[in-house]
């Protein structure tokens, strides 16, 4: 019977990492944005930087959705108005006192800890080093999903020799 703890135990540890997974990645819900942003459009025909739209991403841990200022800045309700779609959402919710009810769809696991400031602003890491889909999708993504999986982490910090320890992503 001492035999049995042990295999309860590491089957209990198996479990929890897989509900952890699951939790993160299993149960993609469908979400539609509130504006179908076309990055296509923005970045490429546009050329704007990513850091035009997230705005928080060289100075805090999340790189932040833009909010409605950022996109009217660009965006004339004037000179569009009735033009598009999308620019109509846009300039009803500007109207409005709230923000745009954008909903994350880039998460990282909930043991990560990932800073967008000490990537981009510090290690002068691209956003698209990570974030490779990005400039070709036509529309927001419409499931949650995780930004790239530990190996190519583990294979960037290896290639700029930063510390692949354990603690120094996971808490």
């Amino acid at each position: 019977m001492r035999w049995v703890g042990p295999y309860v135990i590491i089957g209990a540890v198996l479990a929890g990492c897989v509900a952890v997974v699951y939790g993160v990645v299993g149960r993609r819900p469908t979400v539609t944005q509130p504006i179908a942003f076309n990055h296509a459009v923005h970045v490429g025909e546009a050329s704007l930087t990513c850091a035009d739209c997230h705005t928080d991403a060289g100075t805090r841990r999340d790189a932040g959705l833009p909010g409605k200022q950022v996109c009217l800045d660009c965006h004339d309700p004037d000179q569009e108005a009735g033009k598009h779609p999308q620019k109509d959402k846009l300039f009803a919710l500007g109207k409005g006192d709230g923000e745009i009810p954008w909903i994350r769809v880039a998460v990282t696991r909930p043991d990560v800890f990932f800073s967008h400031r000490r990537h981009v602003a510090a290690a002068k890491i691209d956003c698209l080093d990570c974030h490779t889909d990005q400039p070709g999708l036509t529309a927001p993504p419409s499931t949650v999903r995780l930004v790239m999986p530990m190996t190519a982490c583990i294979k960037c910090h290896e290639r700029n020799a930063v510390s692949t320890d354990c603690l120094v992503c996971h808490r």
